[in-house]
């Protein structure tokens, strides 16, 4: 292959060549391929039912202190997820390891979804 070829396919493939994809079609289009591939990680997990009086009454006891005509209402008892613990303590250990007088705030954890069901082990 010479000089002339490598221009006549540059030429060819210049004719062909699809009409250019604006910037933000781009973006939306990586946006969507990565929404796919990847879930977002709970920083909290919702709370059995069953559970949610010990919790209330506690939690109300401790808030109401000394105040015991004071009114308090409890909409949501969720518990810590341990998975998203767990991925913030490991990321801002291997963070802080560089810049040691330093504070992270980790906003949030992802994880990429399975996409098979069936696995060979």
């Amino acid at each position: 292959m010479g000089l002339f070829d490598w221009f006549r396919r540059r030429g060819a493939d210049a004719d062909e060549a699809p009409a250019p994809v604006s910037a933000q079609a781009a973006d939306a289009a990586r946006a969507q391929a990565e929404a796919d591939e990847w879930e977002e990680v709970p920083a909290y997990l919702p709370v059995d039912a069953a559970e949610h009086r010990t919790v209330v009454v506690a939690a109300t006891a401790i808030a109401a202190g000394d105040r015991p005509e004071s009114k308090l209402v409890v909409r949501r008892v969720s518990v810590a997820n341990p998975e998203h613990r767990l991925v913030t303590c490991i990321a801002s250990s291997i963070a802080a390891g560089a810049l040691e007088k330093s504070q992270f705030v980790v906003k949030k954890v992802y994880k990429k979804k399975v996409m098979e069901d069936n696995h060979a082990a």
